[in-house]
């Protein structure tokens, strides 16, 4: 299976990362994408860049050689009415946006409330991608998360740094395997995403792919190997 973008990755500008954009670049043109992104967390994570840093992206080029560089948010859920860290101000410039539940963030509620704010953050318009929706500090509803999903046209992460054996998000192997299973059942599109903090990592789903595997999961869903398909993330006014 060949996969020609990541689009959830960060650089030391996040403030726990620890390459630079250069480096995450040159690691996606040896890992063959085609796209990269850079969705650096909103400012609400501890050390993560301000309103300012999201608001300058118009000096970064996009293109280097055969990689088109897209240059997004992921933005922090807050609450569990959905809200998110960054306002439309930022939203509207960004290329995408992911937007994910952080531990230092968001309190936990019970699935139902976690769900509710998942899906109310899912229909902010800007948002395209819910981040690593498989922590299950997080109890999450999926036949519902996934309906929904559906209906707004969003794509559910597959976040492979979530199924790493030292991930600190819990469950992530049990709870992605569920998200595949509903997924397909529904025929609603994912996306994988590596979430890499280190250059190393751009473009990695070797755990991701092991449960694409097992569950028998569609390449068709898989919006990473379909690049033609990008502009289904992207911001309307692209």
């Amino acid at each position: 299976m060949k996969l020609y973008m990541d689009l959830h990755t960060h650089t030391m500008a996040c403030g726990h990362g620890y390459s630079t954009l250069k480096e995450n670049i040159g690691a996606a043109k040896e890992a063959g994408l085609q796209i990269l992104g850079l969705s650096e967390h909103g400012p609400a994570v501890p050390g993560g860049p301000n309103k300012i840093f999201f608001s300058n992206y118009r000096c970064i080029p996009r293109q280097y050689g055969d990689l088109r560089l897209l240059c997004g948010a992921e933005a922090n859920i807050m609450d569990l009415e959905g809200s998110l860290d960054l306002g439309e101000d930022i939203l509207s410039r960004m290329d995408y946006v992911i937007a994910s539940m952080h531990v230092v963030c968001v309190r936990a509620g019970n699935r139902q409330e976690n769900t509710r704010a998942c899906i109310k953050a899912m229909q902010n318009p800007r948002v395209k991608i819910l981040g690593h929706p498989d922590d299950a500090r997080y109890p999450l509803d999926y036949e519902a998360l996934v309906k929904a999903a559906g209906e707004e046209g969003v794509f559910l992460e597959v976040n492979n740094a979530s199924l790493h054996p030292e991930s600190a998000r819990k469950g992530g192997r049990e709870n992605v395997k569920t998200l595949l299973l509903t997924c397909k059942k529904y025929r609603v599109p994912i996306i994988l995403g590596s979430d890499s903090h280190i250059c190393y990592t751009v473009g990695k789903f070797e755990e991701a792919l092991g449960l694409i595997a097992e569950t028998d999961f569609p390449q068709e869903l898989i919006l990473n190997c379909h690049p033609e398909q990008i502009d289904r993330v992207l911001a309307v006014n692209m």
